[in-house]
């Protein structure tokens, strides 16, 4: 418990802050998911750079390779070029050997271009490997961290509930711990009870049949039976609970049935805590 806002018998309006509690066992898991995501995210963009460099590589070990094969295309048409310009000023030469060069020249000039569009191919599949490779990597990475994410608001949502506000606009009743002390989990606190109860909280017995379901009306009436009211059924128990001592037809004997709650206007006259009677309508 790190902080009490209230002190028994204090009036609380709805939602005014009650208590504030800290749950270390939450404070340690949160802290371990920050750490976790903080450290998926550093991989990413590590896996993102590493990408981007063997891209680069990529790049540029395609560009120096093209750059030397045009030069070699270049240099090979050229040098047909200077061939023709000969061919043109010497016509008595043999035309069978000009023949056999100018072939070669040109079966040089139709490797370069294919080793060029090889090389363009190889570089393209290079370069959608590494994006694949990577693309896998990177949305498993994503759909971890987008998973953290959830999971971290949770215990955000979770950490924002540790900070008890009241329900309800009533009177603070019993407050059962103190600053700094350490609870177990799904003890009581503190109690609030309203000016007017809205909610009845009754019993029946085990052995009746009677059926009862949420929406039912029913009649409220004091035990004096000077005033009754009427009330809707919101709830029905699904198990069978022993009735509080002050209910029991003999205080030595347990008696056990089904928790039903009624819902009954806030400007009915009974108090809280005031033993009633429930009546079924016909």
């Amino acid at each position: 418990v790190k902080e009490l806002f209230v002190v028994a018998g204090e009036q609380v309006k709805k939602g005014d802050p009650l208590i504030k509690v800290e749950r270390p066992d939450l404070l340690i898991e949160k802290e371990n998911k920050l750490n976790k995501l903080t450290l998926l995210k550093a991989n990413l963009g590590k896996r993102n750079l590493q990408k981007e460099n063997k891209l680069y590589l990529n790049d540029l070990e395609f560009d120096i390779k093209l750059k030397q094969l045009e030069n070699k295309i270049q240099e090979t048409k050229t040098s047909l070029e200077q061939q023709e310009r000969i061919q043109e000023g010497f016509k008595k030469l043999d035309w069978q050997n000009q023949i056999v060069v100018d072939s070669i020249r040109l079966s040089k000039l139709q490797l370069l271009k294919g080793e060029k569009e090889l090389l363009t191919r190889e570089y393209h599949l290079k370069r959608k490997e590494i994006n694949s490779n990577y693309a896998l990597e990177e949305a498993n990475a994503s759909a971890e961290i987008e998973l953290l994410e959830k999971e971290i608001q949770l215990l955000q949502n979770e950490e924002m509930e540790l900070t008890q506000y009241a329900r309800v606009s009533g009177a603070i009743g019993s407050i059962q711990v103190e600053t700094e002390q350490l609870v177990p989990a799904y003890s009581n606190l503190l109690s609030v009870y309203e000016n007017n109860p809205t909610i009845i909280r009754a019993f029946t017995n085990e052995h009746n049949e009677i059926e009862l379901a949420s929406g039912t009306e029913v009649w409220i009436e004091s035990t004096n039976r000077q005033y009754k009211i009427k009330g809707t059924v919101i709830e029905v128990g699904s198990r069978i609970v022993q009735y509080p001592v002050r209910l029991r037809t003999f205080d030595q004997m347990p008696s056990w049935g089904r928790e039903i709650f009624i819902e009954i206007p806030e400007e009915s006259k009974f108090l809280n805590g005031e033993k009633v009677f429930v009546i079924l309508q016909p």
